[in-house]
């Protein structure tokens, strides 16, 4: 089921999105953004700030509409929802016929009944029509022959837990869809985001509802940093002997990219990220390492480094990355003793590739709003945290300067062919480069922890998980040799009590 959300600019089509996922199961949906604004759920946290920051503005272009339609074609989850930008435009009316439902959400009355009528005269299926606004109460007009309301305070960065109304609209994309009814089949060598979650402790109910006559757990995975130093110490055994490893299911990039990492270090070459632009696995490949590379294919780097760091920021230039591109993928050379810290739009299973490629001290990756997370380090201490920037380097001015080039609409010229401006285009970069680097480095600035990991709480959990592994292993040996009993003799406080 595709379902497009739309209404006119400024009406909360994307924080109703990010409200919505909230009130569904991990596993039944996917998001598709079919506007080039760079915006992800990431787009849709407290510190609005910074995220403004790095959200990417774009043009509509023929290829990024024509990537996008066969993006949510090859899409085989549930439930689809698809971002749609703010005009009726050619492109919209394009996306659109690759839909069967639509919700319209809009800040104007007049507006939301020409929405209407334009995703009906393109034959989809109205499932939600609701009036947005930032102030009032919410409300429910009606549910027949589809929900029809109030929404309110949709403004970016707002989580709206209790509303009733969101709710609705989430119970009733389950029931429209084949979620309640789907067998839940596993294949072998694959491990599952939603299994490893509830193996480790962070899938959590968000609610049981009454859908369809059915009584229905919604549970999601909420992953934090402190998952990170586990998986270093459990993952190895689930892996253990396996000639190679495919993951399905994770979204968080701080999370998929620490468990290739950990699958490269316990020598698993071939690693596989479903994903669901194209319905198929991918595998993360080591990349191809050049000097000085600026930019390559449809990738632009942007390397920013001090005598301890190096920050590299990462764009897609043209809105979208495709299977081609990846084949004809190289990322610069850099200095691995110094940390590494990875910022960018990119599909997972590229970033990935990135991650798994560098074998820095550290390895850190950008959560928009939130702050770097370290997805790797030679020291096991570091693994988790999150540090709000970067020492000695200013990436909120980095960011801010970004943002005024793409308003200003500076894009890079097209290299000249001819030999000799390449020779002194190549000599103005280096210049340039050493300008700009000096530009953005500040010895005074030093990053701060945003969140540490209770070592205390880690090492007791990891103790007992060890301890009750050690259990089991003794009772089937018990069970094996009855005549030869091992006694099991456990006291309170070893155990934490």
């Amino acid at each position: 089921m595709r379902v497009v959300l739309c209404g006119p600019p400024h009406s909360g089509k994307s924080v109703l999105i990010s409200n919505i996922i909230n009130k569904l199961p991990s596993n039944s949906y996917e998001v598709v953004r079919a506007t080039p604004d760079g915006e992800g759920i990431w787009s849709n946290n407290e510190n609005q700030k910074e995220t403004s920051l790095v959200r990417k503005k774009m043009k509509f272009t023929d290829e990024f509409v024509n990537n996008i339609c066969e993006d949510i074609d090859k899409r085989r989850n549930d439930i689809i929802l698809v971002d749609v930008g703010g005009i009726r435009s050619k492109e919209n009316k394009k996306i659109f016929k690759h839909c069967d439902k639509f919700i319209v959400i809009s800040s104007n009355k007049n507006e939301k009944k020409k929405w209407l009528e334009f995703g009906e005269d393109l034959g989809l299926e109205c499932v939600g029509l609701f009036d947005s606004s930032l102030i009032g109460k919410e409300k429910v007009y009606d549910t027949n022959p589809y929900l029809q309301g109030k929404l309110v305070g949709l403004k970016r960065g707002a989580v709206l837990e209790n509303s009733r109304v969101i709710e609705l609209i989430a119970s009733d994309l389950l029931q429209r869809s084949n979620y309640l009814n789907k067998e839940n089949v596993k294949e072998q060598n694959c491990i599952y985001a939603d299994d490893l979650g509830k193996e480790l402790g962070y899938k959590h109910n968000v609610s049981i509802r009454q859908i369809d006559g059915k009584q229905i757990e919604i549970e999601q995975n909420k992953w934090t940093g402190d998952a990170i130093p586990k998986f270093y110490d459990f993952l190895p055994d689930k892996i253990k002997n396996k000639d190679f490893v495919n993951f399905n299911g994770f979204r968080a990039n701080f999370i998929i990219a620490t468990l290739c990492k950990v699958c490269k270090k316990n020598n698993i070459r071939n690693i596989n990220i479903y994903d669901s632009n194209t319905n198929d696995y991918m595998r993360i490949r080591n990349l191809p390492r050049i000097k000085g590379l600026k930019q390559d294919n449809n990738l632009k780097y942007n390397v920013l480094q001090n005598k301890d760091n190096i920050f590299m920021d990462i764009d897609v230039i043209n809105g979208y990355y495709n299977l081609e591109d990846y084949n004809k993928c190289k990322i610069p050379l850099i200095d691995e003793n110094k940390k590494l810290y990875i910022s960018g739009k990119l599909p997972l299973w590229l970033l990935c590739s990135i991650t798994n490629t560098y074998d820095s001290k550290e390895i850190y990756t950008f959560q928009p709003g939130k702050g770097f997370m370290c997805i790797y380090s030679k020291d096991k201490k570091q693994l988790g945290r999150m540090l709000n920037g970067i020492d000695g380097i200013d990436i909120n001015k980095y960011f801010e300067d970004k943002k005024q080039k793409e308003i200003e609409n500076k894009y890079p010229i097209k290299e000249n062919k001819n030999i000799m401006s390449v020779r002194l285009k190549n000599i103005l970069e280096k210049i340039k480069e050493k300008r700009i680097n000096k530009k953005y480095i500040n010895n005074t600035i030093k990053a701060h922890i945003v969140k540490d990991i209770d070592e205390s709480e880690y090492e007791k959990e990891k103790f007992l998980k060890e301890l009750k592994e050690g259990i089991e292993k003794k009772e089937k040996i018990n069970q094996i040799l009855p005549d030869k009993q091992f006694e099991i003799k456990i006291q309170k406080n070893e155990i934490g009590e």
